[in-house]
């Protein structure tokens, strides 16, 4: 069995947004595969450490394990626990049980449940969603014209002098993530932040919007080509050239009212104006509002992200 050949068609079977994989290098040193009369898996171990203090930092563990994935036939589920086991066993001499600076994450298919008890009997749980929602049919081709009025403020395109704000609302974004394990909140976020939004802002001014009241800035949401997404390692879509939705945060005092969902749909008529055919975005899946909120706004679970936080779990 081409276990790649089985695991495109099965992908493609369960949602034909996804792209086809590319073949796994069977010499790779890190390369792992079973197969029985049911189903087969192969995957190749991945790893990335980062420095506390470097920017990337924020968006995990310090040491992250990854298993980059195949699966085919009609029930690869046994074939993938059995992979699942040498890999775990593996960390299991590499890592500090209990460390919660490693993590162990694979990305799976929404769609294909066949795979989930594999995951949970080894103490994987579902941690991100990437949800994606298509240009709708028939969008007209006109962009609101900013700035715009919403709810007593006003949605402007963001200026480079804005980025200090950026960075300490996306710094209180993070803390909030990082209650669902999927970040990490770091010494000198904010600042980060603020400085990679200087240079955002430089390149693309024309991709991060404000919500702007008297008393300041309370809101935005910042986008960027999928290409250029901060999250390679996830599974690509069929299509190309839509936008990832990297931020969109609202203060606390904003929620509630509506407002969210009306200054989204600002943000997606620009989107689908400038001729975007979709838009990605991610979230926890732990949080409460995150899933009914961005279904509400368009978007489905394209691909899940199973974690366990720590690699290895203490005993």
């Amino acid at each position: 069995m081409d276990i790649t050949t089985g695991h495109n068609a099965r992908q493609r079977r369960f949602d034909p947004l996804l792209a086809d994989a590319p073949a796994l290098d069977a010499a790779d040193p890190a390369y792992l595969e079973a197969v029985d009369e049911r189903g087969a898996a192969a995957g190749v171990a991945r790893f990335a450490a980062f420095d506390a203090a470097s920017p990337d930092a924020v968006w995990g563990a310090l040491r992250r394990h990854e298993l980059d994935l195949r699966v085919a036939g009609q029930d690869p589920a046994p074939a993938l626990g059995r992979i699942l086991d040498r890999w775990l066993q593996d960390l299991a001499e590499r890592e500090r049980p209990g460390d919660a600076d490693s993590s162990a994450r694979v990305n799976v298919p929404s769609r294909d449940i066949a795979l989930v008890r594999a995951l949970t009997e080894r103490g994987f749980s579902p941690n991100g969603i990437r949800a994606v929602r298509p240009r709708p049919r028939g969008t007209a081709a006109a962009a609101p014209v900013l700035p715009i009025a919403l709810d007593g403020g006003r949605v402007r395109i963001a200026t480079v002098d804005d980025a200090p704000a950026l960075g300490a609302l996306d710094a209180r974004l993070l803390a909030l993530d990082a209650h669902f394990a999927s970040v990490t909140e770091r010494p000198g976020a904010a600042g980060m932040f603020a400085e990679a939004y200087r240079s955002r802002l430089r390149a693309a001014p024309d991709t991060t919007w404000v919500l702007e009241r008297p008393g300041g800035i309370t809101g935005f949401v910042h986008v960027m080509p999928d290409a250029a997404s901060p999250e390679p390692g996830t599974l690509a879509l069929a299509a190309s050239g839509g936008q990832y939705l990297v931020v969109m945060y609202l203060d606390e005092s904003e929620r509630g009212s509506g407002t969210g969902a009306a200054f989204c749909e600002i943000a997606h008529a620009l989107l689908d104006a400038s001729g975007s055919p979709y838009t990605l975005l991610s979230y926890a899946v732990a949080n409460p509002r995150s899933g009914p909120f961005w279904s509400r706004m368009g978007y489905r679970p394209i691909v899940t992200e199973w974690q366990r936080r720590p690699a290895v779990l203490a005993v």
